[in-house]
């Protein structure tokens, strides 16, 4: 059988399971929001884990990152700050989750419009939620593109890759929402997780081991190895990444998922460990790319199907799974994300009661598959893009939501008018920086890019504007938090 057939055959057994799956999970499901959505609030710890796992590590694990260590070398370690993320959220967490179960949250708009009881402030809230999501969840399109068109040379194309990912997503998101989309996480993340650390092994051996590997190395890419002179802005920009990343919504709703406040906490326990083995073996197979690949590529994006495609053509084919499952998982939780964004906020529609009507619950699965054509039509036209360049766009974004969110939990004096000033000021301002907007951002001159500045002005607005305004509006929201988050004896009533 040739490589192109099997490369095939294993992606229709592959696609019937996930179709399996999702039909047992749309069995089970019930017609409303927080089932498709959240799938009714009872994820296990194990199915916690995958998910988040699952939605952590994308495309730009198994593809992107083997690339950029074959490109940058050590000019590629500050991902490795993404295994502190946890620590953001250890001090969030288990309250979002707490007020999730309570007040029946299934949006970050949901908890900080209820919050601040501000529509201002929902808006603004899904507005960056969105824009953060896209660029994001193309990235993984477009690598997955790649990705199937290396490792066939060019007989699977582009096109053709990005067709059947968008259509498999598309059906298994509509028919089985969030259960589907978790029970589908954890077999894809089982797969992805294995076969990138089988590779690891077998590009460590057609290396001669791993003395020759890291001597080679060394010796003919000595640049690549070195710190020196690399510390510069950027890498500050890109070290608050993992804070941002922290609120992306499909990461933040994982904690609406839980079952108990325990398995989020132990939830956040397992990300690093995981983190550090799987990019460590990105690492690996990145660096085996100078000693097996002498005459270099082109295009970096390119490694893993040029490592494979010659010397272990099959597993090659696995591998192509393995980029294809790491896409998926990421992509169907970001769409389905993307529709609660749409539906409950954007849409006018956020939920006050338990109550609901049948409409809400269609109109929130059409809009994610309308979504996923529209992400479809757009990869198309993005084959020569960075992979890595998209993701660090869309995780930036989030980073806005920081004051806002902490301000929420720890500050008294934090008001609705400061709220929507911070996310939308701090939007904006990142925008002019990011995009070069009529040429305003030569008033934000260097060093500092647009996550610093973003973020600095989301802070800046958010305490100016909430010390001259008033929070007489909120004042009941903050007791009631407190009261579920058990920091007050609740009051008896009158």
């Amino acid at each position: 059988m040739s490589v192109v057939n099997f490369t095939i055959l294993i992606l229709i057994v592959y696609l019937v399971g996930l179709k399996f799956l999702s039909y047992f999970a749309h069995r089970i499901s019930t017609a409303s929001s927080e089932d498709y959505f959240l799938a009714s609030r009872n994820i296990g710890l194990i199915a916690l884990v995958g998910t988040t796992m699952a939605s952590i590590f994308s495309t730009g694990t198994v593809v992107s990152s083997p690339s950029e260590f074959y490109r940058q070398g050590t000019g590629y370690f500050w991902v490795f700050f993404f295994a502190f993320m946890p620590v953001v959220y250890f001090f969030l967490a288990t309250k979002m989750w707490r007020l999730g179960k309570s007040k029946g949250y299934i949006t970050p708009g949901d908890m900080l419009g209820d919050f601040y009881k501000s529509k201002t402030v929902v808006f603004w809230c899904a507005a960056i939620g969105l824009l953060a999501i896209l660029p994001y969840a193309v990235a993984q399109l477009v690598a997955i593109g790649k990705t199937f068109e290396s490792l066939t040379d060019g007989r699977i194309t582009y096109f053709w890759g990005v067709t059947v990912v968008s259509i498999s997503i598309a059906l298994y998101m509509y028919f089985g929402g969030a259960r589907a989309v978790v029970w589908t996480d954890v077999v894809q993340g089982f797969i992805f997780a294995a076969l990138l650390i089988i590779a690891g092994f077998m590009v460590v051996s057609w290396s001669g081991g791993w003395d020759p590997l890291i001597g080679n190395l060394m010796e003919k890419t000595a640049a690549r190895t070195s710190f020196a002179g690399k510390i510069r802005w950027n890498y500050y920009e890109l070290g608050l990444l993992p804070l941002s990343f922290s609120f992306l919504p499909y990461i933040w709703q994982r904690m609406y998922m839980a079952r108990s406040a325990s398995h989020v906490a132990k939830n956040l326990v397992a990300v690093p460990i995981i983190f550090i083995v799987l990019f460590f073996t990105t690492w690996v197979i990145g660096s085996s790319a100078h000693t097996l690949l002498p005459e270099g590529l082109t295009d970096a994006d390119r490694v893993l199907g040029a490592l494979f495609s010659e010397k272990a053509p099959y597993f090659g084919a696995l591998l192509l799974v393995a980029a294809f499952a790491a896409g998926m998982s990421t992509v169907d939780s970001q769409m389905l994300s993307a529709g609660s964004l749409l539906t409950h906020d954007l849409g006018g529609i956020v939920r006050r009661s338990h109550r609901e009507s049948s409409g809400v619950f269609i109109f929130g699965k059409w809009s994610t598959v309308i979504l996923m054509a529209l992400l479809y039509w757009w990869a198309l036209t993005l084959q020569t893009a960075s992979i890595l360049n998209l993701i660090i766009l869309g995780v930036s974004l989030t980073i806005i939501y920081i004051p806002c969110v902490f301000g929420m939990f720890y500050w008294k004096k934090a008001t609705p008018a400061g709220a929507a000033w911070s996310m939308g000021g701090g939007l904006i301002v990142f925008c002019i920086k990011q995009f070069k907007i009529f040429g305003l951002d030569a008033y934000l001159p260097p060093p500092m890019g647009a996550i610093t500045y973003g973020l600095l002005a989301s802070i800046v607005f958010f305490v100016v504007v909430s010390l001259l305004t008033s929070n007489a509006r909120i004042m009941h929201m903050q007791r009631e938090y407190d009261e579920i988050l058990g920091e007050v004896t609740p009051q008896p009533a009158d």
